[in-house]
């Protein structure tokens, strides 16, 4: 749903040279009024016309030189979703009117729009997108003198994925650790290495039952799984309904890992070439899903070309079947 145009812009019909026109005729008929009736008051309305535009710029500079304006949209917009580009200004002084359309630029396919405050963003596919004001004006206060605005500011905005649940979870038979190592700092584990105690050994793992069987000092050391590489693998190309699929994927594979206390590194062939992040946590993933939605696409070459060591491996590809 659109929004309406804030207060401080102006409509359409109320531009400079309308305004001008609409002050001129007043001027004109304030002349005739002059001529015709010489009394003081038709000199002192003669006089306030021609003094009123100075006296509104006087009053709008201040406002004008420090006025900043940025746009203003959500940080995270799910995909698909109604979301409007406003302008926000930012000025001390009372706000002057101020004209402005807004150029919208995304980095992962290099499209750009070029909006009016209040219209609608291109959320039909994600990804990210830069907003930036487009040759931006600010009026005095009757709107007859116009300054371009110079000190502006971006803004970035992420179309979020919605998540595609696989059909089938991905096997991780090749990934079940083939040995395990002492769990650093102890605590609780379901697997258990029994040693004889040593100097400076946790005294809380000692196996105070086996030790008086056996007569000597026994440690329960915990043990975790020694893990080869997890490895997750995308081409970031396609067009923007399968990088949509993709995404969906990747994001969908990377919290089910997440949730199965899993940590993996995901390799993504971009326009900048292989680029790669390594997740142990939720955040981990999110910057990573950031990063890649403002990453220009690969134009040519798949990932899959590449050789990579690792104990378990999975493709996401943007194919509507793949399972």
């Amino acid at each position: 749903m659109q929004k309406s145009s804030p207060r401080f812009l102006l409509p359409e019909f109320a531009d400079m040279a309308g305004r001008r026109v609409l002050y001129g005729l007043a001027l004109i008929g304030s002349l005739i009024f002059y001529g015709a009736y010489q009394e003081w008051f038709s000199w002192i309305l003669l006089l306030t016309l021609v003094l009123f535009p100075w006296l509104s710029l006087a009053l709008s500079l201040g406002a004008i030189i420090r006025i900043r304006v940025e746009p203003s949209a959500a940080a995270k917009i799910p995909v698909g979703s109604n979301e409007c580009i406003q302008l926000k200004p930012y000025s001390k002084a009372p706000q002057p009117p101020l004209k402005s359309k807004i150029s919208i630029t995304k980095p992962i396919t290099g499209e750009q729009w070029i909006l009016k405050p209040g219209e609608n963003l291109p959320t039909e596919h994600c990804g990210g997108l830069i907003a930036n004001t487009y040759k931006p004006k600010v009026y005095d206060y009757l709107g007859l003198f116009r300054f371009r605005i110079r000190k502006t500011y971006k803004r970035m905005m992420l179309v979020w994925p919605k998540t595609t649940p696989m059909a089938v979870p991905p096997d991780l038979t090749q990934y079940l650790a083939r040995s395990y190592r002492p769990k650093p700092g102890g605590g609780y584990a379901e697997n258990h290495e029994i040693r004889q105690y040593h100097p400076g050994d946790n005294l809380n793992q000692i196996h105070w039952k086996l030790s008086a069987k056996v007569g000597d000092l026994m440690l329960r050391e915990p043990m975790e799984p020694e893990r080869g590489l997890m490895l997750l693998t995308m081409d970031l190309c396609g067009d923007p309904l399968e990088l949509d699929r993709k995404f969906g994927r990747l994001l969908w594979l990377g919290n089910w890992l997440l949730e199965n206390r899993i940590s993996f590194e995901i390799r993504v062939l971009t326009g900048n070439g292989i680029e790669s992040w390594t997740i142990a946590e939720d955040w981990n993933l999110q910057k990573c899903m950031e990063s890649l939605l403002c990453t220009p696409y690969a134009k040519d070459g798949t990932i899959r070309d590449r050789s990579f060591s690792a104990a378990w491996q999975h493709h996401i590809g943007g194919d509507p079947d793949e399972p």
